[in-house]
């Protein structure tokens, strides 16, 4: 009789999430290639946006649960350089330019051009890169970032005028995966990495932390705060 083996489920999801990576790899690159051929037809300029976003949405979120995975497992180091703030945000941004202006969706960067502060370019991107691709799903019209050093933290916000964040995900946000809202699709996930991101940035007594709250009027309120 074959002995059975016993690996842990973590590690063969691990395992897998890498695979899957890989092969969208491959997709991205064919997803490249077939988005030049559909430029040229009237129209096509939409699907191209919608189809590289969605690329891209999903490849954020094997990125972050490969990430969670090595952080439970003392795998996952942290970079931390000091970075442009400014020149960061804006490369964010361009990055979904093209899906931006087909939902002619207005965008605002408020940020001290001369801003230098320290954290994992990495790990952010992958933060704020979620936070815009969501906000860019859920908002109406506009989407503005900013950042500024408050009481010795770079805190960096994203907000949109859409309907905002249930009250389930502003009351849990620091604490769990929410599971699957079947009336969003929402996981939480990318609130939850976000959270565990943050608070890998630690400074004396300073330790990293994100904020939900929605606006007075409409629309949700993204904060990260890096020490």
């Amino acid at each position: 009789m074959t002995e059975q083996m016993n690996v842990p489920f973590s590690t063969v999801l691990a395992s897998t999430i890498h695979d899957m990576k890989n092969a969208l790899s491959i997709i991205i690159h064919s997803a490249d290639v077939l988005s030049t051929k559909l430029e040229t037809i009237k129209g096509g300029e939409s699907e191209t946006a919608l189809l590289r976003y969605e690329v891209s949405r999903v490849n954020g979120l094997l990125v972050q649960l490969l990430a969670l995975y090595k952080a439970e497992n003392n795998q996952l180091p942290l970079n931390v350089d000091y970075h442009n703030v400014y020149d960061f945000l804006e490369e964010q941004l361009l990055n979904q330019d093209d899906l931006l202006k087909t939902k002619n969706l207005h965008t605002t960067l408020s940020v001290d051009e001369d801003l230098i502060w320290p954290f994992d370019s990495g790990l952010m991107a992958s933060v704020v890169a979620n936070i815009i691709t969501n906000d860019i799903r859920y908002t109406n019209t506009s989407i503005n970032v900013q950042a500024s050093v408050i009481d010795e933290q770079l805190e960096i916000t994203i907000s949109d005028d859409g309907k905002g964040y249930p009250e389930s995900m502003i009351s849990s946000q620091n604490e769990v995966i929410l599971g699957i809202n079947q009336s969003t699709g929402s996981t939480g996930l990318g609130i939850y990495f976000a959270a565990q991101v943050a608070s890998m940035h630690q400074k004396g007594n300073l330790m990293g932390c994100i904020q939900l709250t929605n606006a007075e009027n409409s629309g949700s309120i993204f904060k990260i705060k890096i020490p």
